[in-house]
């Protein structure tokens, strides 16, 4: 019984080694080649790296004519301010906190992630000299490849809302 056993693993040996040798000259080409040579035909594909993205860093507002005369037709209130801030935090709506974060100075988590730095909506100077038109249109719109449009994701009350609450998140500046 031990010299049949003997003999049936000889034999798959046997048969391991000899397809072993066989594929080996078979396939003389290793599978992390990356040419092929044959006698009748040359390779000539080429590595070429994949396509950059464009450049959005350079992106800017092209803000219409009149724009920024828009009036605020909702009344800042606290109702409209409480509104505002929810859509500005909502993901599926303003998602606004993902780059300014909560207070409105930029969102130091996902900084690394953004093309360029996103304004500081809690810069009183800056805030101060854009109308409540100014904004709507900024936040309706957005900047192609930068800030995605909120008229896609929101209804225009909704826009002003977020308008009424950023006007709530401008600070003095931090005196030296």
């Amino acid at each position: 019984m031990k010299k049949i056993g003997i003999a049936i693993v000889a034999v798959c040996a046997l048969v391991l080694c000899s397809s072993m040798l066989v594929f080996s000259f078979a396939a003389p080409q290793n599978a992390n080649s990356s040419t092929t040579t044959n006698k009748n035909q040359t390779d000539t594909r080429q590595i070429t790296p994949p396509q950059s993205q464009p450049d959005f860093s350079k992106n800017t507002w092209e803000l219409p004519s009149g724009a920024n005369k828009t009036k605020n037709p909702v009344p800042t209130t606290p109702e409209s301010v409480s509104q505002g801030k929810d859509l500005y935090l909502a993901r599926d709506k303003g998602n606004c906190v993902f780059c300014h974060g909560e207070a409105g100075s930029g969102n130091e988590a996902t900084a690394a992630r953004m093309r360029r730095k996103p304004a500081d909506l809690s810069n009183k100077e800056r805030m101060s000299s854009m109308t409540d038109g100014e904004l709507f249109w900024k936040i309706s719109k957005g900047i192609t490849g930068i800030m995605p449009a909120g008229e896609k994701r929101m209804t225009e009350e909704e826009r002003w809302q977020v308008v009424n609450y950023i006007r709530t998140l401008q600070k003095e500046p931090a005196k030296p």
